[in-house]
């Protein structure tokens, strides 16, 4: 999504009513109510780009926002989502040394409340620093996980109560069981908090949020045939595309215009369809044999 971004994305079309849920969550979590939803859509559907335009959206400073992402062979990979969150928060840049990662946590934690200064060790041992606590080196693994669940807890609500904290975690089916058990732990806190948690998923990913009064759900399906011309509308009105390969296009399924969805702009110009692997290929010129 970012390397998109930076190379310019294309039209954001049909997804009004989605948009609208989102937007009603954030004031519902911005008020003090908590909000859990869940964006849940096969692969390429759009769930990261519906995210960003959300945020694009929103008053910039009425909100901070955090991010964590799931790795693909990451599922051994304890708290993996949560270490990208700490970093950010703790503003660790690439090739920071040990003491400078270490003061930025301390500088950060009693920034926000002195009173949290006893949940720097859990975040060093997260971030694979020294740790510089005793007692917590010599806590059994069940009691060091409890310590960490809640310095992770703390942080967020104390994050959030300097303004509305919207949370997102990508590609939660291959989330780590660690960081599964926790946002399992951290979802029973939001209900007074003001936070909005955002959980992107495939719909093989099962859960046991639903219940929650708090949880909602968005189902994002790929673009229809009207939604598709609307999207490529734009570059079609340049007089790019000959119409034989705009049919073919139209024509070629979902799978195609799926992926369509999804190209930066810069590249339209120069791909070509093959319609019997309903795939694109991108090249470096416009090349087109009618069917």
């Amino acid at each position: 999504m970012d390397a998109a971004i930076i190379k310019g994305l294309t039209k954001f079309v049909n997804r009004k009513n989605s948009t609208s849920v989102l937007l009603n969550a954030f004031d519902n979590a911005k008020s003090g109510s908590g909000q859990e939803l869940g964006l849940v859509g096969e692969a390429g559907v759009g769930k990261s780009r519906l995210v960003h335009e959300i945020m694009n959206l929103l008053p910039q400073d009425k909100y901070s926002y955090l991010e964590g992402r799931c790795l693909q062979y990451g599922n051994s990979m304890a708290y993996h989502p949560f270490l990208n969150i700490l970093k950010t928060c703790f503003g660790i840049q690439e090739g920071d040394r040990e003491f400078l990662i270490k003061k930025k946590i301390t500088k950060k934690i009693l920034n926000l409340n002195e009173t949290l200064k006893g949940v720097i060790p859990p975040y060093q041992g997260l971030l694979s620093l020294k740790v510089d606590d005793d007692d917590f080196i010599k806590l059994d693994p069940k009691k060091k996980r409890e310590k960490t669940f809640e310095a992770l807890r703390d942080l967020m609500i104390r994050l959030s109560q300097e303004k509305c904290l919207v949370l997102c975690v990508e590609d939660l089916h291959w989330i780590d069981k660690t960081s599964e058990e926790f946002l399992d732990y951290l979802i029973g806190w939001l209900a007074n908090s003001p936070i909005l948690l955002i959980l992107v998923y495939r719909p093989e990913f099962t859960n046991t949020w639903g219940s929650k009064s708090y949880y909602t759900k968005i189902g994002l399906t790929q673009l229809g045939m009207a939604a598709s011309t609307k999207l490529v509308g734009p570059f079609w009105e340049r007089g790019a595309w000959p119409r034989n390969l705009r049919h073919s296009f139209l024509n070629a399924g979902q799978e195609t215009r799926l992926l369509w969805r999804n190209l930066p702009m810069p590249y339209w110009k120069t791909i070509p369809l093959n319609k019997k692997k309903k795939t694109i290929f991108l090249k470096k010129s416009f090349e087109y044999s009618a069917p």
